[in-house]
């Protein structure tokens, strides 16, 4: 490694990047306490978060606050973004969904016991994206628009207004450190008992893990911070090995590591302990791999006694903590359901809302809809409008979707095919990427396109994006991660100035 690479964090961070690193990292610590950024308190400040990110980046300051090696300035940062596709295709979404909010189609009425929706006219016409006039505190295309709106805004800033390893490095570590203190504040409410958040906040649903009011949600929330923290790893293990030297942050991360996956355990989320579960094996053979590549390394056997000693420790605190009565229970009902996939209600929930997309097909039904529309789809499968049957009553209750349990399908039923062709670009750019990162190292790029698989497989079988919390975090850390070893990778071939 030259000389000059090794001064560069010398040089002063410009007030620029200082601004932007401080936004994007209020964020993004935020992510992991915001109760899943379902309140409307927590989604604005998410927002702002978001977009003083995006501000910072951008908008024009000082020539003094641009810093002294001409990374940043009033029209560089500019002129960065106006070539970024994953702007263009998030900016012509963010207009595609404040067109569906601003020409309704529907509204939502309320009687005394009840609500239905009832057609309007469209304000500008049929020819345009509609969507459902509701009550934005509860979910409406302008709600969804702000939500969009803050996972863009913080990527995109982070996309421009990140210019330097030593300030991607600040916000990554800071989302991790939060990321593995809510999953250690889970664990203790769960050995405590407690069913409350953070042993103060009273919560409706009978599932909560950490911050999270549904733990499903929660323990996806663990996986993305799981995976950022094995590609941290690798990051500094490179680092170590080229510097020759014995030790070095990645043993820590391996401890992080291991307690997200006691967490993503005891949380008991079926798909969090499937696809946490295969992304650290995942990690452990890849790490494993590097290992043996290294195995003439001097420090290679103290390596192994560390991913030993891991392993170890793990399975005698799973064995301790693991409440086996409960995990015999889930597994009863995993059975169930595989023997009777056909009926099972989130198998049919996404046949409806299949059916449901392809009546709007083109336009979508609008951002924020799907509660408002899905029950006239609803209905046609007694499993999914009723909770239960009984010999002498029949069916009973009445049940209330507000997502579909497949974020894919729900995105069409909303979006249309129109409004996809937008997010496949931007999960396109994400994608290509990550690609690009096999060309730094390829541990790297397989465990980010593994772990990208395992988040995309999920959300067909869950309503992970669903969250605001963790579509913000998901955009705002992987663009990060992106950037880190894109920023180091040029440094090693072309050193820095």
């Amino acid at each position: 490694m030259s000389h000059d690479l090794r001064n560069s964090y010398s040089i002063p961070v410009s007030i620029r990047e200082r601004l932007v690193c401080t936004f994007a990292t209020l964020t993004l610590v935020f992510t992991a306490w915001s109760l899943g950024g379902h309140k409307t308190w927590a989604l604005h400040l998410l927002f702002l978060g978001g977009l003083g990110t995006f501000l910072a980046s951008v908008l024009p300051m000082p020539r003094s606050w641009n810093g002294y090696d001409g990374r940043h300035g009033n029209l560089k940062n500019v002129k960065r973004l106006l070539v970024q596709p994953f702007f263009w295709a998030s900016f012509c979404f963010l207009v595609y969904i404040f067109i569906q909010y601003l020409n309704p189609s529907m509204v939502q009425v309320f009687g005394e016991k009840s609500w239905w929706v009832e057609p309007m006219r469209p304000p500008l016409g049929y020819d345009m994206p509609t969507s459902v006039k509701a009550d934005y505190s509860t979910m409406n295309a302008l709600r969804t628009f702000v939500i969009q709106a803050s996972a863009i805004c913080l990527a995109c800033g982070i996309l421009v207004g990140i210019q330097r390893r030593k300030t991607a490095l600040i916000i990554l570590w800071s989302f991790v450190l939060s990321g593995v203190t809510m999953s250690f504040v889970a664990i203790l409410q769960k050995l405590t008992g407690s069913h409350k958040i953070l042993w103060l906040i009273d919560i409706l649903t009978p599932s909560p893990w950490g911050t999270f009011t549904y733990r499903n949600q929660g323990a996806a929330f663990l996986i993305l911070v799981l995976l950022i923290s094995g590609l941290l790893y690798f990051f500094y293990e490179r680092r170590a090995s080229i510097k020759l030297k014995k030790g070095g942050p990645h043993f820590l991360l391996c401890l992080i590591i291991f307690l997200l996956c006691c967490s993503l355990w005891l949380a008991l989320s079926r798909g969090g302990i499937i696809f946490g579960f295969a992304l650290a094996i995942g990690f452990s053979l890849i790490a494993f791999f590097v290992y043996f590549r290294g195995i003439n390394n001097r420090n290679s056997w103290f390596i192994l006694s560390i991913f030993v000693s891991i392993a170890a420790v793990s399975g005698f605190l799973f064995f301790q903590l693991s409440d086996f009565k409960e995990i015999n229970e889930r597994l009863n009902l995993s059975r169930e359901t595989l023997s009777n996939i056909g009926s099972y209600d989130r198998v049919l929930s996404t046949k409806a809302t299949w059916e449901m997309a392809q009546d709007s097909i083109f336009f979508g039904w609008g951002a924020g809809s799907f509660r408002y529309v899905f029950p006239a789809y609803q209905k046609d499968y007694n499993i999914l409008w009723h909770y239960y049957y009984r010999d002498d009553r029949g069916w009973v209750g009445r049940k209330l979707y507000d997502y579909a349990h497949n974020d894919w399908v729900q995105f069409l039923a909303d979006y249309g095919i129109i409004g996809c062709s937008f997010l496949f670009v931007m999960f396109a750019t994400l994608l290509s990427g990550s690609l690009n990162l096999f060309s730094y190292q390829i541990s790297v790029g397989l465990l980010l396109i593994f772990g990208l698989s395992l988040i995309a497989i999920h959300n067909f079988v869950d309503f992970i994006f669903s969250s605001p919390a963790y579509w913000v975090a998901f955009w705002g850390s992987l663009f990060l991660i992106n950037k880190l070893f894109n920023l180091e990778f040029k440094a090693i071939r072309l050193p820095e100035k």
